[in-house]
């Protein structure tokens, strides 16, 4: 029988195919330049602090409506337990008594009213018409709104007679002094004045307050000005609103002759500060009586560590 044979199987080398798996498995080269970049996303902003100007003006509106209804126990939701009303004549009244002599009025509502925000406060402004104001039946009202327990309550409600739009300027010069001639000194209120403060801020702001007066005195409005933010407006009884532009001008004719200015003194004093704001009510005498006796409604705001005067609305004491 003739002899098998055997097949024998050639096997390619394992080297080789190792090598073609690796080669199959190893991925494909990308150039840089198709290389993708992931997306930038912008980093997320703090969210701005919602305006208390529409709850303000809501909490307002409603006040004025239990007004107007002589409502006295919806007036009384929206008045903080400190609440002052001081009217055209300079006389205060406090909480109760407004709200035990509450009638139904038909007070109209205010007309260019604007709203401020300060954190914790907020101020109101307009003008309204009423019998206070004598021959003139135009008030301008300064309400001071404060943040209690998460509702807006009213704390001080501050009316004045200012002057006709067509009256002339009401500040009047001092006379002319020689250039050695000194200050006054004024110890109430630069050096002290009565009252005992009760916290750093307060005390903070009695000072501001010193130093704004001392300027005052000194015809200083390089100085004044570093008190005072520059929103800064004070209205006074039968005067035109001035602004801070306004009073250091005046100030500058003031330094130019050496004028003696004196500043009124503090008789009252009470505070409310609320975070980076502060209320400031003061009742004022002025020496000499160089000017009648009158009530003070002022808002300190604290910018970059330092507190500043925005608002001062004065109305003279009438008899």
């Amino acid at each position: 029988m003739p002899k098998s044979t055997k097949v024998v199987k050639r096997t390619k080398p394992a080297a080789k195919k190792s090598a073609r798996k690796k080669a199959k498995a190893r991925p494909r080269r990308v150039t840089p330049a198709k290389r993708r970049a992931p997306s930038a996303r912008p980093a997320p902003s703090a969210k701005p602090a919602p305006s208390a100007k529409q709850p303000v003006l809501a909490a307002a509106k409603a006040l004025q409506a239990a007004i107007r209804a002589g409502n006295a126990a919806a007036a009384e939701k929206f008045l903080a337990r400190d609440f002052s009303f001081i009217d055209a004549s300079g006389h205060e009244h406090a909480r109760r008594e407004v709200l035990d002599a509450l009638k139904a009025s038909p007070r109209s509502a205010g007309t260019a009213v604007k709203v401020r925000d300060y954190g914790r406060v907020a101020l109101v402004t307009g003008s309204y018409k009423s019998a206070q104001a004598g021959e003139r039946s135009d008030l301008y009202a300064l309400d001071v709104w404060v943040e209690d327990g998460g509702r807006w309550r009213a704390l001080i409600h501050h009316n004045n007679v200012l002057a006709r739009p067509d009256a002339p300027s009401a500040h009047v010069s001092g006379a002319p002094r020689p250039a050695d001639a000194p200050p006054p000194r004024c110890i109430n209120p630069l050096e002290e004045v009565p009252y005992q403060p009760k916290s750093q801020a307060e005390r903070d702001i009695i000072k501001a307050f010193q130093t704004l007066e001392l300027a005052v005195t000194r015809n200083d409005p390089d100085e004044w000005q570093h008190h005072v933010a520059d929103e800064f407006v004070v209205t006074r009884t039968r005067q035109h609103p001035t602004d801070k532009a306004a009073r250091m001008a005046f100030m500058a004719t003031q330094r130019a002759i050496n004028a003696e200015t004196f500043v009124a003194e503090v008789v009252a004093l009470k505070f409310w500060v609320l975070g980076d704001a502060a209320v400031m009510r003061a009742d004022h005498a002025m020496p000499g009586n160089r000017r009648p006796p009158y009530r003070a409604t002022r808002l300190w705001v604290k910018r970059n560590g330092h507190w500043q005067m925005a608002v001062s609305q004065q109305t003279t004491i009438q008899p």
